[in-house]
């Protein structure tokens, strides 16, 4: 694995000296429109939601023709996605839109409903700060994913991987993500005051039928408003290669199947509906935007859809319930997922350098739940630890951030504050314990899923200090106060002082110091260095898990967990030349290298010389590092386009989860490395053509954490994954205002089982096809 991460390191400053001959050829400067070189421009699309969280470059030329393509020039660790390229996937989920990225992966499986995404080894939903019109996303079950919002309501994403967002507080690991939803604006030409816009779409993998109409208007020169509204309907997930092969057992088919059917991903399908409203204010100096978004996703799936594989159905089962297929959906539920916003921002822009000031206040709804079926209630026995035959969860989020912008010459300094409250309440109802009054006759909180309430209050600054023309300095700093409270439980056995049940509340705060320094050494060579020191309060899961009173366990709440402090060293390059292959090409590098060290982090308590705490049954382990390297390399040639990247990750925890006076152990989560490639030309100005291959290296057992109950890593075997893309955009004649995707997933429709699948097949291939009409 080192040598393979040498050889990637090698060829990027390859790619980078090859460079380095032809630089001088070219300027990337804002010249005069009569010039025949580049031009670099900030995309500041959104002016209401403040300055751009990601200042990517994008490449264009000032005479002549410009790339089809636009080129794309972001400072190392942070990528755009446009509304072009959301297009252009036709992605099922916003996990599967973004793992597009080098770093970023889909962590969890298949199932829709169950993905959760990993950024640099952080997978947990408070590793990743997602904001949606700068609202706050998230959501936190076992087996359940994270983030939910239509690739059909967004215009634009904005990444920024690793903890380097001062906006970003307690948490924020791996990164912060910032999509904004589509406006009128983005459908309106000149002159024009009303339209609409419909758009159908269909998979042939799972069945799936999608359609989506926009209504959208320019009122006045003021005020804009439109209305969005996504219909998705799907059936099982279709895997690789056709046959059941080694997919029998972990999905629990019956034995006696022919090798020959179609091999599908059991109780997969879903049905969504998503809903965008949002009112635009543009009067002067008074930028404001009103947004409402409405998802809704539900269908018959297994309980644990994160990761989920279908139990393997005994033969006592089979003749309990009667047959196979009973006994099989006995094991399922029906869940309804559902997830509501409110976002209101407001920004001020007098003609007064020292005044820029914004105002971001949300709120938001996310409740699951589901139910098992009416078999399952007359025979299923249930444990406590599954969630009883019905089950609900619901979070409700409110979040307020005030800051301004402050211009001193060439420098500025940002200044903020921050409240944001996530209140969580849980309940689930387990027939099984219909008579059993200390379990209060099956309704109750699971201990390992309590309800509460952690308040977060925040102030951040930042200095954007220019020193002279080649570098520039940013310090930043920030303070969290976290409270945290639990709330008491219906059930006795889970609620009792006497045992250490105690739900009071607990508090954690601490400020987080960051730095980055920016060296230009010419206009196309620019250097990087980002350092950051923050922390994790531990969540509502960690502090007020417990156990009944009797349990051998440790039973009691995690009242002295301390917080997680995370130390984050970012070092990059970009280079930016033309002239390499062609007088009007271009090639642009982004080069990452980045390290993290955790303390702290907090575990299950298991095994020897792993308890920190005096009571509770989670404890602060010793930490552990990572580190690793992304690589993106642009090159656009006239109507041609390539684009190449590449990721590596390794790390080790200090001493094993069992032990942390014994041997480092590899981290769980740490996608293998990966090397993606996309070629693409334009026939002509409405039809373009791509090809993307992506290969994973394998995993074997020695890369794995030690084996626990708790993993869910399993070695893997390289696997390499082609998809096609045909994209036409009507844009005069009778095709104008006519769009078209086809996008092939999978090309050759191999069976393979993603790293962080946990062993479940990922989709085999899948053909994709919309059309779409702009009245």
């Amino acid at each position: 694995m080192l040598s393979r991460s040498i050889k990637l390191f090698s060829l990027s400053f390859l790619a980078l000296s090859i460079q380095s001959h032809v630089y001088a050829q070219t300027e990337v400067s804002a010249m005069d429109s009569t010039s025949n070189t580049q031009t670099a421009k900030i995309d500041a699309t959104n002016k209401v939601l403040g300055a751009p969280k990601v200042a990517a470059m994008e490449v264009i030329e000032v005479t002549g023709r410009a790339y089809r393509r636009g080129l794309k020039l972001a400072p190392p660790g942070t990528a755009v996605m446009t509304m072009k390229e959301v297009e252009e996937q036709q992605s099922t989920q916003f996990a599967e839109l973004v793992d597009q990225l080098p770093g970023v992966n889909i962590d969890g499986g298949t199932r829709v409903g169950g993905e959760r995404i990993n950024v640099w080894g952080f997978g947990d939903e408070e590793d990743l700060n997602l904001y949606l019109d700068n609202a706050p996303l998230g959501f936190e079950q076992y087996r359940y994913g994270s983030f939910f919002v239509d690739p059909d309501l967004i215009k634009q994403v904005q990444v920024i991987k690793g903890a380097h967002d001062v906006r970003s507080g307690n948490g924020g690991f791996g990164g912060s993500m910032y999509v904004t939803s589509k406006s009128a604006e983005d459908f309106l030409d000149a002159g024009e005051h009303f339209g609409a816009r419909l758009k159908g779409g269909y998979s042939d993998n799972n069945d799936e039928k999608r359609s989506l109409i926009s209504v959208y208007g320019q009122f006045n020169r003021h005020l804009s408003a439109i209305v969005n509204y996504t219909y998705r309907d799907a059936n099982d997930t279709t895997l690789g290669n056709g046959i059941w092969g080694d997919n029998v057992a972990e999905e629990g088919q019956p034995p006696e199947l022919d090798t020959g059917d179609e091999a599908k991903l059991r109780y997969s399908g879903y049905r969504q509906n998503s809903l965008l409203a949002k009112i635009d204010f543009d009067y002067g100096d008074h930028l404001m935007s009103l947004s409402m978004t409405d998802y809704k996703d539900e269908g018959q799936k297994p309980w644990a859809n994160r990761r989920g594989q279908m139990p393997t159905i005994s033969d006592y089962n089979i003749k309990k319930y009667g047959d196979y297929e009973t006994a099989l959906f006995a094991t399922t539920a029906h869940n309804t997922y559902k997830d509501t916003n409110y976002s209101l921002n407001y920004r001020y822009t007098p003609n007064n350098d020292w005044i820029d000031t914004q105002l971001v206040v949300s709120t938001s709804d996310n409740q699951r739940h589901w139910v098992r079926p009416d078999i399952a209630w007359e025979k299923m026995y249930v444990s406590v630890g599954n969630f009883g035959h019905e089950s609900w969860l619901d979070y409700k989020r409110s979040f307020v951030d005030i800051n301004n912008t402050s211009w001193f010459g060439d420098n500025s300094l940002l200044l903020g504050l921050q409240y944001l409250s996530s209140d969580r309440d849980s309940l689930v109802y387990n027939k099984t314990y219909e008579k059993k009054e200390a379990k209060n006759f099956g309704l109750y909180t699971p201990y390992y899923q309590p309800s509460g309430k952690q308040q977060t209050s925040s102030a951040y600054a930042e200095f954007n200090y220019r020193i002279n023309d080649q570098l520039a300095v940013k310090p930043s700093i920030r303070y969290d106060y976290i409270r945290s409270e639990g709330k008491g439980n219906l059930a006795a056995d889970y609620n009792d002082l006497s045992a250490g049940h105690d739900y009071s509340a607990v508090s954690h705060s601490g400020v987080s110091p960051r730095l980055g320094v920016h060296y230009e050494l010419s206009q196309q060579t620019q250097f990087y260095f980002d350092y950051a020191y923050t922390l994790q309060a531990p969540v509502i899961d960690d502090i007020y898990t417990v156990q009944y009173a009797k349990a051998s366990k440790a039973i009691t709440s995690s009242r002295d967990l301390e917080a997680e402090r995370l130390h984050a060293y970012k070092l990059g390059l970009t280079q930016l030349n033309s002239g390499l292959l062609a007088d009007n090409d271009t090639l642009s590098t982004q080069l990452t290298l980045y390290y993290h060290k955790g303390e702290n982090d907090v575990a299950k308590r298991s095994g020897v010389n792993s308890v920190e705490q005096a009571q509770g049954y989670n404890t602060n382990l010793e930490g552990y590092y990572n580190q690793g390297a992304d690589l993106v390399v642009n090159y656009r040639y006239q109507n041609l386009f390539a684009d190449l990247d590449a990721s590596y990750i390794t790390g080790k925890h200090d001493g094993s989860l069992k032990d942390s006076t014994g041997e480092d152990e590899y981290l769980a989560d740490l996608a293998p490395t990966n090397i993606g490639l996309k070629l693409g030309y334009y026939l002509t100005n409405d039809l373009m053509f791509a090809w993307r291959g992506k290969w994973y290296d394998s995993k074997s057992e020695d890369e794995m954490p030690t084996e626990s109950s708790f993993r869910t890593d399993q070695p893997t075997d390289a696997y390499f994954v082609q998809d096609l893309y045909i994209a036409f955009s009507g844009e005069s004649g009778a095709l104008d205002n006519w769009e078209a995707y086809l996008t092939v997933k999978n090309i050759t429709n191999q069976y393979y089982k993603p790293y962080m699948g946990d062993g479940v097949a990922a989709a085999g291939r899948d053909i994709r096809v919309s059309v779409a009409y702009t009245f």
